[in-house]
Formats: structure tokens, C-alpha cells, sequence
């Protein structure tokens, strides 16, 4: 089973609420407050302690809904079990996945400053990755099939499961590629058919460096993080450890650790996030990812026509797994909820779990994160899904 997917997959569980109360008629982070803010807040708080009810384990919850400058959140459950600290809104955590869409949208930047096409193949721009009998000797892949996962390159989280030692191992970017295309492909012919795999954004992470002679950090802090003012999220490889207040994540590690004490309820934190880089390493906070999302649909950091193609250039995602995505573009799904269509990424970082949804113009946001994974596919992410999909959903509310 593949290492990232079983780390991802939701178990939920106990806890107990705290959610932060709005105060002097504002909300907790000082937005202005409707008259039924503090109906939404508990409402949100319900929710988040739904995906927190006994007997499951899951330690806490968070889930912030934004609709236009309105900002409600709730949470329910724990940070840290070893300390007791409550979860809270501000608290970081790693966002696994949800890095693809900051990933692609640098990658997509490149292609408005005429240093990129999407129609340009991997062979061309890394000819050094083309080996003989490797994936990458076959039919030509191009940017648009990494960025959409219709590549067919084999996804090397499948095969880290002999190399892995311990949980906070290095894991060179070379050696996880070299992994992802050793293998034969799904499917031999590119952009035939959609299969996730995270080797496609290592491949575009490398592209990045050689495109700009700076790595993907230096391209996220420069062109993502400092204008739209993310001072809460980073790009971390090498360090394991996360700086400043942080939710600690949790998991079931026996498959990789079966004597480690308490390994049913084993703490995480310190999982390298090499192990995911330019396809999953980000170190972020819920309203950092409402900021960047909300930005992004605005058209604050892409052409129209590009934002457009993010959006558009879907392909169907048929046989994915829950929640019910409808369509995969660049870096992008297109979810199907009880309101319409909604866009966004899902997050899988080994204790975490985090899904972020937005209305098409980026006024409608939810964000919703839970610290715990199982290594098992019971399938209960299921009703995460149903409890936050609830926070997104006003009733008989159609999202623009």
C-alpha cells in the first residue's frame, strides 16, 4: 500500500472543545461580526467535535469558514495530547498536498513570463533525467500531464516502503525521483487518463531550479509568501522539528514502527518532510491557506487567462478516493459538494489531514484540518468530509 496514502487516510476521535470566543463584537482575529457570528461559531464547533466524538481517536479538529470579510471558526480536541494544548485556529501544521496548487501556481507564473509552455516536455527540459529503460525513455511527457497527474509516471511514495529507517531520515529529492522512475508507468501513453502521483511535482520542483537558478523555496518565499504576507508558513526540507506554536500529528505507526511504545497513538511531529518536498512539505496556518487561496482566485497571483486554465483544464478524476472529486486541473481539484462546485486541494502530511474548499471567486472558504491518519483504509475520512463539507454549505446555498 502506498506509504503517503495510508498516512493519509483519517481515523476520527476524542476530545473535548475549544473554540476561541469572539470578543468587544469582533471575531477571535479581529474581523467584524454579523449579528448571527455567534450562532455560525457554534455551529462550526458542533462540527469539529463531531469529527472528535468518542470512540474514534482522533485528537482535534479545526474547521474556519470564511464568506466575504466575515471570518467564523471552531475547534475541538487537542494539539499536543502530551500537554493538553487545546487545538487552536493559529496553530501551524503541515498541509501535505494542499503544497501541490503553491507548487503549480510558481510553475504556472513561469509559463505568463514566457519562460515556460505547458506543452514543453520533461525530456527537453531535463534531458539528464531520461536514462535508458527509465519511465521517462518512453512517449514525451509535458508539463501540463505534471501538473494534472496524467503523466502515468509511477508515484515513488509507492516504493519508499524498503528504504525507509526512521522517521525523521533525509530523504534526497534525487533518490525519490530516481524511485518514481524506475518503475514502469500506470499507463503508457500520457494525458490518456488521470493517476495522482507525487513524482510529477518533484519533476516540476526540479524544472523550477533549472528555469530560475533558485530552488522552490527561494520561488515560494519570493513570489507566493512574502507578497500575499504568509508570515506563518514555510517550505521546510531539512529541519523535522516545526518553529513556533505548532499542532503535534499522530498516527498509527505500526507498519513502520511496530515496538515503538504506544505506537497506535504515536506522535509524528517530526516525520521529515522530505519525504514529500515540492508535492507536500509545506509548514502553514488555516488562515494562511484561506489567505493564499483567496489571492490566487482573485487573480492576484496569476494572469486571467492562466487562472482560467488552473481552473479548466480539468480531466476526470473516476475511481479517486473520497471526498468526491469531480476533476483535477493544474495543481487544482474541483469537488462536487451539496452546493455546487467548489475548488480547492487536499492535504495528507503523515499525522495531519487537511482539505481546503473556495467558491470559484475565492469569497466562500473553508478550511478544515484534523491531527490524525491511520495506516489503514477504513474509509471514516468519508465522514470528515460530511462534517466539513457541512461548515462549507449554508443550506439550499449555491456557491458562485
Amino acid at each position: 500500500m502506498a506509504l503517503a496514502l495510508v498516512l493519509g487516510l483519517l481515523t476520527p476521535s476524542a476530545g473535548t472543545a475549544a473554540a476561541e470566543r469572539p470578543r468587544d463584537g469582533r471575531t477571535a482575529d479581529g474581523g467584524p461580526r454579523t449579528a448571527d457570528g455567534g450562532r455560525e461559531e457554534a455551529r462550526l464547533r458542533a462540527l469539529a467535535e463531531r469529527v472528535v466524538a468518542a470512540p474514534n481517536p482522533n485528537p482535534g479538529a479545526l474547521l474556519l469558514a470564511r464568506d466575504g470579510s466575515h471570518h467564523s471558526h471552531g475547534t475541538a480536541g487537542v494539539a499536543d495530547r502530551a500537554a493538553g494544548t487545546p487545538m487552536r485556529r493559529d496553530l501551524k501544521f503541515r498541509a501535505g498536498s494542499v503544497t501541490k496548487t503553491f507548487t503549480a501556481t510558481v510553475v504556472l507564473q513561469l509559463v505568463a513570463e514566457h519562460r515556460l509552455r505547458l506543452d514543453d516536455t520533461v525530456q527537453r527540459l531535463l534531458p539528464d533525467q531520461v536514462l535508458p529503460g527509465n519511465a521517462l525513455s518512453g512517449p514525451p511527457v509535458t508539463v501540463r500531464q505534471l501538473l494534472n497527474h496524467t503523466s502515468g509516471l509511477y508515484d515513488y511514495i509507492d516504493g519508499l516502503l524498503p528504504h525507509f529507517r526512521t522517521l525523521d531520515q533525509y530523504w534526497p529529492r534525487e533518490q525519490l525521483i530516481g524511485i518514481g522512475l524506475a518503475e514502469p508507468r500506470y499507463f503508457p501513453e500520457p494525458g490518456t487518463r488521470f493517476r495522482y502521483s507525487n513524482t510529477n511535482y518533484l519533476l516540476l520542483d526540479l524544472i523550477v531550479e533549472r528555469l530560475t537558478d533558485r530552488d522552490l523555496r527561494t520561488n515560494l518565499e519570493r513570489r507566493i509568501f512574502a507578497p500575499l504576507g504568509l508570515r506563518d508558513t514555510s517550505y521546510p526540507l531539512a529541519k523535522t522539528t516545526i518553529d513556533g506554536a505548532h499542532v503535534h500529528g499522530y498516527a498509527d505507526v505500526t507498519p513502520l514502527l511496530p515496538d515503538a511504545p504506544g505506537a497506535t497513538r504515536y506522535d509524528v511531529t517530526g516525520f521529515s518532510p522530505s519525504e514529500a518536498g515540492a508535492s507536500g512539505a509545506l509548514v502553514t496556518t488555516a488562515d494562511d491557506l484561506a489567505r493564499f487561496y483567496r489571492a490566487l482566485l482573485r487573480g492576484r497571483l496569476l494572469p486571467a487567462h492562466l487562472l482560467h486554465r488552473m481552473l479548466t483544464d480539468t480531466v476526470p478524476t473516476t475511481g479517486a478516493a473520497a471526498p468526491p472529486a469531480v476533476g483535477y486541473g493544474l495543481g487544482m481539484y474541483v469537488y462536487a459538494t451539496d452546493c455546487g462546485l467548489a475548488y480547492g486541494h487536499g492535504g495528507s502530511a503523515p499525522g495531519y489531514l487537511t482539505y481546503v474548499l473556495n467558491s470559484r471567486d475565492g469569497r466562500e472558504q473553508l478550511v478544515a484540518h484534523t491531527n490524525w491518519n491511520s495506516f489503514t483504509d477504513t474509509g471514516i475520512d468519508k465522514d470528515f468530509w460530511a462534517a466539513f463539507q457541512q461548515g462549507y454549505c449554508d443550506p439550499g446555498t449555491v456557491k458562485p
